[in-house]
């Protein structure tokens, strides 16, 4: 091949990387914004006639404009609340809780313009005597997911006092997910409870899949 052709073919070259590169070289688009976000959480105190129980409450707002699939409903809202309690049997002066607990609650759908909706979870009168469960809590992470997949955490999902690092929040998760089963079915969502219609603004409607066994 003749040297001048060998040019030629040279620089066709390096212009078609020039063309491509750049293409290679763009950074990722930014992920879309969840449809639906923790807002906050709160905790409560309230009475039934077994005494009382505490409540957990996790309000969640839709993001306007971002609805799934442009539709006025968001589909599959789940919400699963990790918490972390200093029993009776932790040692005085404990700095991480002792006793964990897990529960979850899925609401068929959530209206996407229907403003806040709100998710309750419940622990016993018992447990709330025994281990003189008062206030809010330090030690807690809310875990979001929509039709199945699983929302990126924020800032509202944990209290950034008691969990001020990602590397925190991990150790705490994985401390729930390795002793919360000793505690299953303790803490309760609401429909499982005497408290089952109440509150305001009111539950979703949730699937129910012991119903539908």
């Amino acid at each position: 091949m003749k040297p001048l052709t060998c040019r030629a073919l040279l620089c066709v070259g390096v212009m078609a990387l020039s063309v491509i590169a750049p293409v290679f070289a763009q950074p990722a688009p930014p992920a879309a914004p969840p449809v639906i976000e923790v807002s906050n959480v709160k905790f409560n105190s309230v009475r039934s006639g077994s005494g009382a129980w505490y409540e957990t409450e996790v309000e969640l707002q839709p993001r306007p404009g971002v609805a799934a699939d442009n539709r006025q409903f968001i589909n599959r809202v789940k919400v699963t609340l990790n918490l972390g309690i200093f029993s009776v049997k932790a040692p005085a002066g404990s700095r991480v809780p002792d006793t964990y607990y897990r529960a979850s609650a899925e609401a068929v759908a959530v209206e996407s313009t229907g403003g806040k909706s709100v998710f309750r979870f419940y622990l016993p009168p018992e447990i709330v005597k025994r281990d003189q469960i008062t206030g809010d809590q330090k030690f807690y992470l809310i875990e979001l997911f929509v039709d199945g997949k699983a929302l990126p955490l924020t800032r509202n999902h944990f209290p950034i006092a008691s969990l001020p690092k990602p590397e925190f929040v991990e150790s705490f998760r994985s401390k729930v997910a390795s002793e919360a089963g000793a505690n299953d079915g303790v803490l309760l969502p609401q429909y499982l409870t005497p408290f089952a219609y109440a509150g305001s603004p009111p539950s979703p409607s949730f699937i129910r899949i012991e119903n539908t066994r």
